[in-house]
């Protein structure tokens, strides 16, 4: 993935490892040392451990355990995020119960997690190092002062009565982002409210294993079907679909419904990606009727596609920087489309007025 530049210091990143297993401790150092960016690697065996290694030096992110004896990750990371706040990233066996416990973390300011890196039958332990080295490298550029603690209350879903249609909706909403926008994502989606009439589409970039543990934890919180899209949908309204990371979503007509085909993305290109393609393709078919939200995100994808959603005149919103755990991406959207900027309180209001006229 083609990063943005951070304005941070080059100088090698010194990380905190928090594990009560000594054995997890040093797999997750020597996957991290074998990366010339990353310098310093202290590690903490408990929670207590953590906090006086916190008090005496100073650390550019924490890789954090969920569940550990005593003091649990949750817990620590509460005591982090109040008396040394620091970018975390939480790292889970992402078992049924782990991975509840992994997204309330992301709703008390952790940046991002990771499965735990394992040779059991769990794909290919070069590619697990490589994708918990880039992604501790971009939790530990983040803007920390914007996690913040996320209140949000469980909610029934809409009565079926008053459910989705495949016919009665005047628009679409795509929704993007990449590091950080899970927190975005748990400030918007669970404020959607009963007046949502369109689909909703959320392009992120986490992978499908992490997009169907996410979708079940949202389930408390959002009123509205919630489906990881696969192959070809038949568009409802008042349903929100994600689609995962490399892989691009392409819309039509068929008869009197709208159709979405989600397929991998078949090339890469310099600076253009698969959120690209599902924009080319969506302002072509909804045209004004088509509202883009970008969130939270560190990359410079999109930004093709966008110029088409514009000159087919539909709507681009963007999280305020300020707000977003990764700013980057949203700061650039407001820089080349000089767009409109919100918090996302007003962001669900917006969707949920989209397509209403």
């Amino acid at each position: 993935m083609k990063e943005m530049k951070s304005n941070k210091s080059t100088k090698p990143i010194k990380v905190l490892v928090v594990d009560d297993s000594p054995m997890m401790c040093k797999a997750i150092e020597q996957i991290l040392i074998a990366d010339d960016e990353i310098g310093s690697i202290t590690k903490a065996l408990n929670g207590q451990e953590a906090l006086k290694a916190l008090s005496t030096q100073k650390y550019d992110v924490c890789t954090l355990d969920v569940h550990m004896p005593g003091m649990n990750g949750l817990t620590v990371l509460k005591n982090i995020m109040i008396k040394y706040p620091l970018p975390t990233l939480m790292v889970s066996a992402f078992t049924a119960e782990g991975s509840k416990v992994t997204f309330e973390a992301l709703r008390f300011g952790a940046v991002d997690f990771f499965k735990k890196p394992t040779r059991n039958g769990d794909g290919d332990l070069i590619e697990q190092a490589h994708i918990l080295r880039a992604k501790l490298k971009r939790a530990s550029r983040v803007q920390v002062e914007a996690a913040r603690y996320l209140r949000v209350k469980p909610k029934a879903s809409i009565a079926k009565s008053e459910g989705s249609s495949l016919h009665k909706f005047k628009g679409i909403s795509i929704l993007y982002g990449s590091t950080g926008c899970y927190s975005s994502l748990l400030s918007i989606l669970p404020h959607l409210n009963d007046s949502l009439k369109t689909p909703v589409i959320i392009a992120m970039d986490s992978s499908r294993e992490n997009i169907l543990a996410f979708i079940d934890y949202l389930k408390s919180y959002c009123i509205f079907p919630l489906k990881l899209a696969d192959k070809i949908e038949k568009l409802q309204s008042r349903t929100i679909y994600f689609i995962p990371e490399g892989y691009a979503a392409y819309f039509d007509k068929n008869a009197d419904y709208w159709e979405m085909t989600v397929e991998k993305r078949p090339i890469e290109t310099e600076g253009e990606g698969a959120i690209d393609l599902t924009l080319l393709s969506a302002s072509e078919v909804f045209g004004e009727a088509l509202l883009l939200v970008v969130v939270s995100g560190d990359n410079q994808y999109g930004l093709t596609g966008t110029k088409e959603v514009l000159r087919n005149n539909g709507t681009i919103l963007v999280q305020a920087p300020r707000g977003c755990l990764a700013p980057s991406t949203p700061q650039i959207f407001l820089d080349k489309f000089n767009t409109t900027s919100l918090e996302p309180y007003k962001i669900s209001q917006k969707i949920c007025e989209w397509g209403n006229d």
